[in-house]
């Protein structure tokens, strides 16, 4: 029974994911608050520089972190905090992927961890929201945000009373009580070794490539966000990968197709709208490409683009 868990929040400096800047952290035992944790955090070297855009957002910059603490020592701080907890955040298909690319880009091995999303769970909790956004929902259950949305902290803690508030609702004793209550997932990912992502430099290892394919198989494709920006390249759409994308792991890759709007899917089919074919697969085409070329010449309407087209898709969707 999930009687303790705690709620995390993760800022970034720009698009990359594992580009951390600020971290906040809310631990829940028996559905009272017992810990808090927050910081600032340097990125990671490879992604160190801020967008203007991010910094728009959460209003951090570079100046702000030159001496806050590097991801390795905030990493080894928020185990210390959550321990073996199951972690909970409002779209946490946002912040997995931040924890998993932050420790790429440090030769880190991610943690194994259990995590569930606030955002799915409000959607079931309160259907008749006009849009499930963070003060939207707070505003459903009295939480006041007092103008803090995107500080780390107060995000975190927005995230926590929506799953108190749930609790309170269907009277569910425990996380696992509500997930059952509600059909709410909650979703593991593997402790484990990433390749690093290109800016490093590191090359994936054969055996990290075949660990990535298996869990890449297993892996539950994500649900659209129906809040995402209905003008974006993806929103709406049906996007199928083909091959190894350089620095992003599918999984990943499909959690930002789906912040976005879009359709991630595993395999080309009459619904496929556009088929994503790596760097790594240019040597000839793969079976993806093959049957995307065999419905477009009967007719259907499926893009194929490459990797570099792709991920400027995903910037220009703010993924």
């Amino acid at each position: 029974m999930s009687r303790a868990w705690t709620a995390v929040d993760f800022e970034t400096a720009n698009p990359d994911r594992g580009s951390v800047c600020a971290v906040g952290l809310v631990r829940v035992v028996d559905g009272a608050v017992v810990e808090r944790y927050s910081t600032l955090v340097r990125p990671p070297e490879p992604v160190r520089f801020f967008s203007a855009r991010h910094t728009a957002i959460h209003g951090i910059t570079a100046a702000d972190v030159a001496q806050a603490p590097q991801w390795p020592e905030v990493l080894e701080r928020i185990t210390a905090v959550a321990g073996d907890d199951p972690l909970v955040a409002h779209n946490a298909a946002f912040d997995v992927g931040v924890l998993r690319a932050a420790c790429a880009h440090t030769g880190l091995a991610r943690p194994a961890i259990s995590y569930a999303c606030t955002l799915a769970l409000a959607r079931r909790a309160w259907a008749e929201l006009p849009d499930h956004r963070l003060p939207t929902v707070c505003g459903r259950i009295g939480w006041d945000m007092a103008g803090r949305h995107h500080r780390a902290d107060a995000d975190a803690e927005a995230a926590a009373r929506i799953v108190l508030a749930a609790m309170e609702a269907t009277a569910a004793a425990s996380l696992s009580a509500l997930a059952a209550a509600l059909s709410w997932p909650l979703t593991r990912l593997a402790g484990g070794l990433d390749p690093r992502p290109a800016a490093t430099g590191g090359a994936a290892r054969p055996g990290d490539r075949f660990a990535a394919w298996q869990e890449a198989a297993r892996a539950e494709l994500p649900e659209a966000d129906p809040d995402a920006d209905p003008s974006g390249p993806f929103y709406g759409r049906t996007v199928c990968i083909s091959g190894d994308l350089d620095g992003i792991p599918k999984p990943d890759a499909w959690r930002r197709i789906a912040e976005a709007g879009g359709h991630p899917a595993k395999n080309v089919t009459r619904a496929t709208d556009v088929l994503v074919v790596a760097d790594s697969t240019t040597s000839a085409p793969t079976a993806k490409q093959r049957r995307a070329e065999d419905y477009r010449a009967r007719g259907q309407a499926i893009e194929i683009i490459g990797e570099r087209e792709f991920t400027a898709r995903l910037a220009l969707a703010g993924g």
